[in-house]
């Protein structure tokens, strides 16, 4: 009897362990879709207006758009069937410069966007303004005015 009642200890103790360690245990699971559709329908996206918009500008003072898009407390929405995005204006701005400042080329500065923006990926590898959007952020960034200046030595 002595050794039934260990047992049976034994096998409470168990399953209390495995009820409570299973129950903490958080797992997240990628989104699996069960359509045939393979273009994503994207129905609204204003990065990509807001990036024309900085191109046309041709000269982006960072530190003035950044302040104002604070004031106005602006949002860029991305808006899909498999996808939401909201960022804060100032935030989109200040990853641009940031991507601007420590890349070396376009095609780095797309995978740093890619990197901080990922739910974006695929709207980034359709967009073709990329490119034109490095090069006038490039030189409104630090790094970039230092690589304008003329070599002396």
């Amino acid at each position: 009897m002595k050794n039934f009642t260990h047992h049976i200890k034994i096998a409470f103790f168990g399953i209390l362990f495995l009820a409570f360690s299973t129950g903490t245990a958080q797992v997240e699971l990628e989104t699996v879709y069960l359509n045939d559709y393979t273009e994503e329908e994207v129905y609204t996206n204003n990065f990509s207006s807001f990036n024309d918009d900085l191109i046309a500008e041709d000269v982006i003072n960072f530190r003035i758009e950044i302040k104002k898009a604070k004031e106005d407390n602006s949002y860029l929405l991305f808006l899909s069937e498999r996808n939401s995005l909201e960022v804060l204006t100032a935030g989109y701005l200040k990853t641009i410069r940031k991507g601007a400042n420590r890349s070396t080329d376009a095609e780095a500065f797309v995978n740093y966007l890619r990197e901080k923006l990922p739910e974006l990926i695929n709207q980034f590898r359709k967009d073709n303004n990329l490119e034109e959007l490095y090069i006038i952020s490039r030189k409104n960034t630090f790094n970039g005015k230092i690589d304008a200046l003329p070599v002396v030595l």
